[in-house]
């Protein structure tokens, strides 16, 4: 699964974070990071892609491309969990993070097109009578496509952290540092490990061919999906 792991996140934080982390703080990173990636991974499972304008011919065999792929998906909701005495500041810390990756998830499946992509299948058309062509995707890496990434979490999130339970402009303080390496090891992970390795498969075209098996535009539904 392309879904980073906990570990990896809190591995990244801590390197970059600079500091060290008590036993308390590192178990309640733990816990923050399972609830990031479990809300990452019931993100990924609602987006679909589709909407290419596929072409091509064939009789028997068949191949074609598609354009101006599009993706949508739901909203990323980062499930809730509690921490020891749910203290005031501990809750408005970890909801603060939750809504500003709610923003930031959200917004990219609208963003993301993929330029072109190639399809594969089989024609029932001859040469001289039409028939009917059925056709999926050559699977892709996430990386034949591209959209607005995540970023500037820290800002955001920074912006729900207010006085008097955080003082965020105070330089020797360590919540903003902490914020900085959090949203830092999200935004890297979301880019070296998400859509450098999540994969682009399962998008389907149903259509009538033509003597041939030529197919002229064919609009393939949202039916693909990320592994």
């Amino acid at each position: 699964m392309a879904i980073p792991a906990p570990a990896i996140l809190l591995s990244q934080t801590k390197a970059n974070y600079g500091q060290k982390l008590g036993p308390e703080a590192e178990e309640y990173l733990n816990a923050l990071f399972k609830a990031v990636c479990d809300g990452w991974k019931s993100w990924q499972d609602t987006i679909k892609f589709g909407g290419f304008a596929v072409s091509g011919g064939g009789v028997g065999a068949w191949a074609g491309s598609g354009i101006s792929g599009m993706m949508m998906g739901g909203g990323y909701a980062m499930p809730s969990f509690s921490f020891k005495a749910n203290s005031p500041q501990q809750v408005k810390f970890t909801n603060g993070l939750a809504s500003t990756l709610a923003q930031k998830f959200t917004a990219f499946p609208s963003s993301y097109k993929i330029p072109s992509a190639m399809f594969t299948g089989v024609s029932g058309a001859t040469p001289i009578t039409p028939g009917p062509v059925s056709a999926s995707m050559t699977p892709a890496p996430m990386t034949i496509g591209m959209g607005v990434n995540p970023s500037g979490i820290a800002d955001i999130w920074k912006s729900t952290l207010t006085k008097p339970d955080f003082d965020m402009d105070n330089p020797q303080g360590k919540s903003a540092a902490l914020v900085k390496a959090i949203s830092k090891a999200i935004e890297m992970s979301f880019q070296t490990t998400w859509l450098a390795t999540t994969m682009l498969t399962g998008n389907t075209l149903t259509a009538a061919g033509a003597p041939g098996g030529a197919v002229v535009a064919a609009m393939s539904p949202f039916d693909g999906k990320l592994v």
